[in-house]
């Protein structure tokens, strides 16, 4: 070889060799420029006109003041005083020790700079987090040209490392834990986030989020985040779960997604979606297309099976699983009429039936055919498409309350089926018993390791063991919180999911919507009430029975209009309940000032990022806290 041909071979190994060693090092850190992809319909204010400052506020004793502006003295925002004078503004307020600076600086957002420390596939989702995370940020803004003023960094990395990073689906088991070492170095910040999972990590991404604030008052309105910071954390609860149904009302999509969003600002994991019932089946089900045929309200009222899968995996981005519940035998009305053309006989019982009040607990009634076998070949083949429509094989919801034993006992008598039994409890749990069976063949042959059932009257004694396995069988206990159900299914070894109604019934408070029957849970559950219900303490429960709670919103009262208002910041304070579970003074259930003002400036978080929340309280206690309390 010339020497000529040589040195060009030479070079082309060297250029190959730093290819490869560029290529190897990417793969290692990405650092993810600060591009926004939005991937639901957010709501936005108008970016707001400057004027002048008419107020600022003097940190005294760890509270912020209202004070007129004096001449030569600089003001301070509300904002600025709020994140540097006492109490974290974080919500939920973390477990571990937290030491927070006294010293902000400003930035922009395009000085974020993304390092990664994880492999895939947690690295995926990661980068998907962090472009929520961004958008949160970027939802703060209300200065559309305020990139160009200058900054007091020249930039904000954000170093993220998983240690687990082959865990990237949600289990009761999975380690949310996480840590945030906030530091100013040379010109820059750097913030240190470190977990054991993905979901710990997008945790810390939130919780860096709000460590964030827009102060007006800074070159008519910057971007600031406090010098030096850390934080420990660690949810208290493994299932901290919000229910929403979509069956009574529908809503759309981008209605839940906003759920989604306020469920990730507030640390909540588990979106529990009551999708169908008695009123409406508005489910695609791709393996039974005549439950969404003759259930849905109309053609645009249904959920199809890739709109499921996307807000499955937008939930997911955010720490949430999705469980994904057809209540099962009673609440099954509309959606299941069609048994007859098909040639599968009378797939459910009692449905529309009048007078209702003798077949169900609300209009319409609608009830499984126990007898059929039929039925349990459809819920076989809806059971299969639960699974797979949400990716969730580790919990499962079958629903099986309020089973009307009249409703049974009218149809079997046509059947000789009636006289098989002296209590119709034991067809309830036998058809519960086939039902199990069914989700186990679903499964592949295989338990389900958590099926959910609402607490009913199968779930007491005698039928509670004789039907429910405790080994796999969780009940979700929704009665109210005096009632001797939770301790009984404690004291008989069930694990239990606390939803209890004169708590955590987000729904209740709002009158009756028809004329006749009972048909409102009075009254209002304001968040105090929410926020200090801690039935385990009250109680005295065995807290390694309980997986956590679960606030519920029914909709016979609401859609998608007022769904966000009934929601928040109600079902954030639950959510603090659920994460860290604060001490409460049992003898008065006061709650601390400090409670109010993270929560308010939570609900204002809230509200940035698209989110229609209750307002709760004036703004001029928002301004001037300690006056209010």
């Amino acid at each position: 070889m010339k020497q000529g041909e040589l040195r060009r071979a030479l070079m082309v190994v060297t250029l190959l060799c730093v290819f490869l060693f560029i290529y190897l090092y990417w793969q290692q850190t990405t650092k993810l420029a600060p591009t926004l992809v939005y991937n639901y319909k957010h709501v936005y204010s108008s970016y707001k006109k400057s004027h002048p400052p008419q107020w600022t506020w003097e940190c005294i004793n760890q509270r912020c003041e209202r004070r007129s502006i004096k001449g030569g003295v600089a003001a301070v925002s509300l904002a600025t005083c709020s994140m540097l004078c006492g109490s974290t503004q974080l919500w939920p307020q973390p477990t571990g020790p937290v030491t927070l600076g006294s010293r902000a600086v400003t930035f922009n957002h395009k000085q974020f700079e993304l390092e990664t420390v994880a492999n895939a596939p947690a690295r995926t989702l990661l980068e998907k987090a962090y472009t929520s995370f961004n958008e949160n940020v970027v939802s703060m803004v209300e200065k559309k040209d305020y990139i160009k003023e200058k900054t007091d960094i020249s930039k904000f990395l954000i170093r993220v490392t998983i240690l687990r990073s082959e865990v990237v689906r949600l289990k009761l088991n999975t380690d949310e834990s996480y840590t945030i070492v906030l530091k100013y170095l040379g010109n820059e910040v750097v913030a240190n986030i470190t977990a054991q999972t993905f979901f710990g990590a997008r945790h810390g991404l939130e919780t860096l989020s709000q460590l964030i604030w827009w102060d007006d008052y800074t070159k008519g309105g910057m971007l600031k985040v406090l010098k030096g910071a850390t934080v420990q954390d660690t949810p208290i609860f493994a299932y901290r779960g919000l229910m929403v149904d979509t069956s009574r009302n529908f809503m759309s999509i981008e209605s839940l997604k906003r759920v989604l969003v306020g469920m990730s600002a507030s640390k909540l994991n588990v979106f529990h979606w009551h999708i169908t019932d008695s009123q409406s089946f508005p489910l695609v089900v791709p393996s039974v297309p005549q439950l969404a045929k003759n259930g849905a309200y109309g053609p645009g009222m249904t959920y199809a099976p890739e709109e499921v899968k996307a807000l499955v995996e937008f939930a997911r981005v955010r720490g949430i699983r999705v469980v994904l519940e057809v209540d099962t035998p009673a609440h099954a009305g509309n959606g299941w009429t069609w048994g007859p053309q098909e040639g599968l006989g009378e797939l459910a019982v009692c449905v529309n039936e009048r007078p209702w009040s003798m077949y169900c607990g609300e209009p319409p009634c609608g009830q499984l055919n126990p007898e059929n076998p039929n039925v349990y070949d459809v819920l076989e083949k809806l059971y299969r498409d639960l699974l797979d429509l949400s990716s969730e094989y580790e919990i499962f919801h079958i629903g099986g309350d309020e089973v009307n034993l009249e409703c049974w006992a009218q149809h079997l008598q046509k059947s000789n089926t009636l006289y098989n039994y002296t209590d119709l409890h034991d067809l309830w749990g036998e058809f519960t018993v086939k039902a199990l069976n069914r989700l186990y063949a679903a499964n592949g042959n295989k338990k389900v390791p958590y099926v959910i059932v609402w607490s009913s009257k199968l779930s007491k004694r005698p039928y509670l063991t004789k039907y429910l396995d405790k080994s796999n069988v969780v009940v979700q206990s929704w009665g109210a919180s005096q009632w001797p159900d939770t301790p009984d299914l404690i004291a008989d070894g069930y694990k239990v999911v606390v939803s209890h109604v004169d708590a955590w019934y987000l729904d209740c408070g709002f009158g009756r919507w028809r004329e006749t029957g009972d048909a409102a849970c009075d009254p209002y559950r304001p968040w105090q009430t929410v926020y200090n219900h801690r039935p385990w303490q009250q109680l005295h429960l065995n807290t390694k029975q309980i997986l956590g709670g679960e606030v519920a919103l029914w909709s016979e009262q609401l859609d998608e209009g007022s769904l966000d208002a009934r929601l928040w910041p109600r079902a954030a304070a639950f959510a603090e309940r659920v994460w860290s579970d604060p001490q409460l003074d049992m003898s008065t259930y006061a709650i601390q000032e400090d409670v109010y003002t993270r929560l308010s400036t939570h609900r204002d978080r809230l509200v940035g990022r698209g989110l229609s929340a209750e307002a709760l309280w004036p703004s001029w206690c928002t301004q001037n806290p300690g006056m209010c309390l």
